[in-house]
């Protein structure tokens, strides 16, 4: 049984809307990851200078960047939650994301954000099929690892997604597919509306990520999306 026909439809509502950020949670879990960047901007790290300097010219450089999470603290949950996973669980699974790239705008009501953590659908879950509490998603694979996900949710809010499969040591064979790396990019802020370049800019993040939790595969993460994304 996959992931996907384990949730009931209020706990995908849930999941599609992008709820469930870190908060705290326990330091380093099997070696820390490198640092963030010299100043430990978690926000730097993920986006890059390219990253970065489209953020600030975006938002005519008001915005602050900042991170409630670090990457240090999303290794560590990441971990934890994988390795509590077990290929016997059932029901509805809430994993914490860690929100790793926050920037709001005048008067808190846009936002930009970035958060990554255990993916609540396997890799290969139907994202282009439509259900009760989604719309269909374009899908587009990058590598057998890879997989890049957007459109509009049910709220019609916009959403970037990113599923990478991390295998981690120790845990079932199945993990590195059944609960891969998920990131989420929200944004509400920047006006673009062009998703090759919150896709670019979220699979700089991924990789990022990706090499910061040490995956026992090895996954390859791109600069750059396809030619074919939708």
């Amino acid at each position: 049984m996959t992931l996907r026909r384990q949730l009931t439809p209020a706990a995908l509502a849930v999941v599609l809307f992008g709820a469930g950020a870190c908060t705290g949670g326990e330091d380093g879990t099997k070696g820390d990851p490198p640092p963030a960047t010299a100043d430990g901007s978690a926000c730097e790290a993920l986006l890059g200078d390219a990253g970065m300097a489209w953020l600030k010219d975006r938002t005519g450089g008001t915005p602050r960047p900042e991170a409630g999470d670090d990457l240090k603290k999303a290794r560590s949950l990441f971990y934890r939650q994988v390795e509590n996973w077990d290929t016997g669980d059932s029901g509805a699974r809430t994993f914490l994301r860690a929100d790793l790239c926050r920037a709001t705008g005048t008067g808190g009501g846009k936002q930009f954000e970035v958060r990554y953590g255990p993916s609540y659908f396997p890799f290969d879950a139907p994202f282009e099929e439509a259900s009760d509490v989604s719309p269909a998603q374009t899908v587009t694979e990058v590598n057998p690892d890879v997989k890049l996900v957007h459109g509009k949710d049910a709220d019609g809010a916009t959403r970037y997604r990113v599923y990478v499969r991390c295998k981690i040591a120790g845990t079932p064979a199945q993990q590195e597919s059944e609960v891969p790396i998920e990131g989420l990019m929200t944004d509400t802020l920047t006006g673009d509306t062009d998703a090759r370049v919150h896709l670019t800019h979220l699979l700089h993040s991924a990789k990022v990520v990706a090499d910061g939790f040490d995956c026992e595969n090895k996954p390859v993460v791109p600069g750059q999306p396809p030619a074919s994304l939708g």
